[in-house]
């Protein structure tokens, strides 16, 4: 599926702050002429860093626009400056899911009630199109998005950790001790209702099924197999991206095989996961060797972070290594949905570096090195 455009009609608001100073707002989709007013929003709150990098560009702004892939929405004041700006993102024909994202408003504009409004607006419009699922990556520095978005019908299934490092991006909130800044996941169904046959390790089963009823659709989560000596298709199906700049790898397994486990340490050779390198993987587990392939990747320093469903023809588990990367769960902020899941991968996080040290001394050993060096 892929988005349907539909004439959108403008909104008109009519806003006050705490000091009963007024704001008229007009809600509107992106025409040309808006970009220098969007640039604005983006260098107030994040100068020169925002990770968007074409976004400074007005001539990709207007290219990104005209390839239909995305829709951008700008609020405008009756003097006629860019208050704010937010995007709707499809990735069709590769996934079939609507991103709400780069929800960014001037500072001067802040403290008018907006945010909610202009997520309402996108939201209508996001509906009006065939979608499976509305998504959104809210940031962990602040809950703003992730509370709103919850009384919009979108439900936390999980995290990306480590995605940006905090030294090539710069915001007006605390960053706290944690080294590079890390993402949640919300849902909502649209237009998919069954999840199908899941494959998932038996330890988060439950977790993962409380996840499917909250996001209200259907799904069959299958006994875990623990058959080592099942044939296994020879060549693993995967995509790779590494942002250099943020250190940050990302793997898709699209499908499972055999060759996985050398996959993973060739790209380990190549990404050495040191100093601030970092590596996230989408598994899918709609793939009946989902569960093999997940301890393949826990002995190579994978942990569970969540789930992201609904948002394709296939349903992913996340994992995460973070390398040397340490992670303060206790810095994150988050709203009261995304507690309960920040509690349950900490947990899973404090197993991992248990693990880890065991792993490394026994290492060690091997190696005749002894605990003194």
């Amino acid at each position: 599926m892929s988005g349907v455009k539909s004439h959108v009609g403008r909104k008109t608001l009519h806003l006050k702050n705490k000091e009963e100073r007024k704001l008229t707002i007009t809600l509107r989709e992106y025409r040309p002429g808006d970009e220098e007013g969007m640039i604005a929003c983006i260098r107030d709150e994040y100068q020169d860093t925002y990770f968007k990098r074409g976004f400074y560009e007005p001539v990709h702004i207007k290219e990104e626009s005209d390839s239909g892939h995305i829709t951008f929405l700008v609020a405008q004041t009756k003097a006629g400056e860019i208050a704010g700006m937010l995007i709707l993102k499809e990735f069709s024909p590769e996934e079939d899911m609507c991103e709400i994202a780069s929800q960014i408003f001037r500072k001067k504009y802040r403290g008018y009630g907006l945010a909610m409004p202009f997520f309402e607006y996108a939201m209508n419009i996001l509906l009006d199109r065939s979608y499976s699922a509305a998504y959104c990556l809210p940031v962990l520095f602040h809950d703003v998005t992730q509370r709103l978005l919850y009384r919009l019908g979108l439900r936390a299934t999980g995290f990306i950790l480590n995605v940006f490092d905090i030294e090539h991006i710069t915001h007006s909130y605390q960053n706290g001790k944690n080294t590079k800044h890390s993402q949640g996941i919300q849902i909502r169904a649209v237009g998919k209702q069954d999840a199908g046959d899941l494959y998932l390790p038996k330890e988060h089963q439950q977790f993962c099924a409380n996840i499917y009823k909250e996001l209200g659709v259907g799904f069959h989560m299958e006994q875990e197999d623990v058959d080592h000596g099942r044939v296994l298709p020879p060549v693993s199906l995967l995509t790779i991206w590494q942002n250099e700049l943020q250190k940050s790898l990302e793997i898709t397994i699209y499908l499972v095989g055999e060759d996985l486990p050398l996959r993973i340490v060739d790209l380990h050779t190549k990404y050495s996961l040191r100093g601030r390198q970092v590596s996230n993987i989408f598994l899918n587990c709609n793939d009946k060797n989902a569960v093999w392939a997940y301890h393949v990747l826990e002995e190579e320093g994978y942990f569970f972070t969540g789930l992201k469903p609904l948002c394709s023809k296939k349903e992913y588990m996340v994992l995460h290594n973070p390398g040397m990367v340490e992670i303060c769960f206790k810095d994150y902020v988050v709203s009261e949905e995304f507690a309960g899941l920040l509690h349950y991968v900490s947990k899973i996080y404090e197993k991992y570096k248990k693990r880890k040290k065991v792993n490394s001394s026994q290492t060690k050993k091997k190696r005749g090195i002894n605990q003194n060096g």
